[in-house]
């Protein structure tokens, strides 16, 4: 259980950590939270696109998400793909980009709380070659 005082929100997304800061520091700026509570599976976005949908999956997120918004009172969700995706490697951004979408229209429906946000980001390299400088921008 979470402290007084600790405010969190919730990442869901890949399992790639060069992503994780940027995607915890547009959280933290956007919902003026501290703690990320992070759900992640490699290429998680690509499962929402194939038909049927893994129930199995919906049913681990949804408790998960249930775990983050009644116990933290997490501020909202961001849903996120990115660039360089191992398990997206065939995907191009574009297409990356619409499976963010419909990730987060699918996450929406797991959340009991309609004023809870949820936004799609995409998150990619700042800079060519800069290693270490990725960037989570809003997918509109």
């Amino acid at each position: 259980m979470s402290q007084e005082g600790e405010t969190f929100f919730t990442i869901i997304g890949c399992m790639d950590g060069r992503c994780q800061e940027a995607v915890s520091l547009f959280g933290q700026d956007r919902f003026g939270a501290v703690y990320p509570d992070t759900i992640t599976e490699a290429g998680l976005v690509g499962f929402f696109n194939k038909e049927p949908i893994d129930q199995q999956l919906l049913t681990s997120l949804k408790k998960k998400i249930d775990i983050s918004l009644k116990h933290h009172h997490s501020k909202g969700i961001l849903v996120f793909g990115h660039q360089e995706c191992a398990a997206s490697d065939a995907v191009d951004e574009e297409k990356h980009k619409q499976d963010v979408l419909a990730a987060a229209e699918v996450i929406k429906t797991l959340v009991d709380n309609e004023a809870v946000a949820v936004i799609p980001l995409f998150v990619k390299r700042s800079i060519d070659n800069d290693l270490s400088d990725w960037t989570a921008e809003e997918i509109v």
